[in-house]
């Protein structure tokens, strides 16, 4: 029954994401629920349902902005996460995830706890996982992102160089002709202008503009990206 039930919530979590009806990723949450509670504490699949809860209380969260969602996301994923043995190849994503959440709550609170607590869980699943991976370069993209928000904040220039740095290791590592390729250069060129705007080195801003230009060309036509990128540019 919990295997159907978490099933039934993953299907729920797919068409919600097609249709965008509330009451799909509520239904959702409540499959996941009975889940985890029909799961006893040691049973190995019981980190898989917590993480599929978690996901569903972060899509209903981006949906509606309610803090009590994002904040039981955490708690959640954070369960998953202290039930996932050491070495366990689903451990860098469950990290991952627990990032992307500290950052959004900290999107709505400005809480500097929050974004760094999503910069300590990206460096630890980038730990994790091997250079090879193709999970990579989106952990590197994510953790980027949040020392760049840091940066925003706080005018750090160790923080805004972290993020040109792993920004910079991403794209190396990302193939030539990847869908995401643009969305790290954008990244990249952000991160550059943010530098550029603290300092006015001319470097970095010929930097910044070279990376949009490239996230621009590889940008296919009537993308819905494809206006923000050339602002930026």
């Amino acid at each position: 029954m919990p295997r159907r039930l978490n099933s039934l919530g993953v299907a729920f979590q797919r068409r919600f994401k097609h249709k965008g009806n509330l009451s799909d990723i509520s239904e959702a949450i409540s499959a996941h629920q009975k889940a985890v509670h029909l799961t006893p504490k040691d049973h190995s699949d019981i980190r898989g349902w917590l993480n599929s809860l978690g996901n569903a209380y972060s899509h209903r969260f981006e949906r509606t902005g309610d803090l009590s969602d994002i904040t039981q996301a955490m708690s959640t994923y954070q369960k998953a996460i202290d039930l996932t043995p050491e070495g366990h190849p689903d451990m860098p994503r469950r990290l991952n995830n627990l990032g992307n959440s500290f950052d959004s709550l900290f999107e709505r609170t400005g809480d500097l706890s929050d974004i760094s607590d999503a910069i300590s869980s990206y460096e630890q699943a980038i730990k994790l996982t091997a250079e090879n991976d193709p999970t990579m370069p989106g952990w590197l993209n994510n953790l980027g992102i949040s020392f760049w928000r840091r940066f925003e904040r706080l005018g750090d220039l160790c923080d805004i160089s972290e993020a040109i740095l792993v920004h910079q290791k991403a794209v190396h590592l990302t193939p030539k002709g990847h869908a995401n390729m643009p969305v790290l250069l954008h990244g990249l060129g952000t991160s550059f202008l943010g530098r550029f705007q603290r300092t006015g080195d001319l470097n970095d801003i010929s930097e910044s503009v070279l990376a949009h230009q490239q996230a621009v060309k590889l940008t296919p036509e009537g993308h819905l990206n494809m206006p923000g990128r050339l602002q930026s540019l």
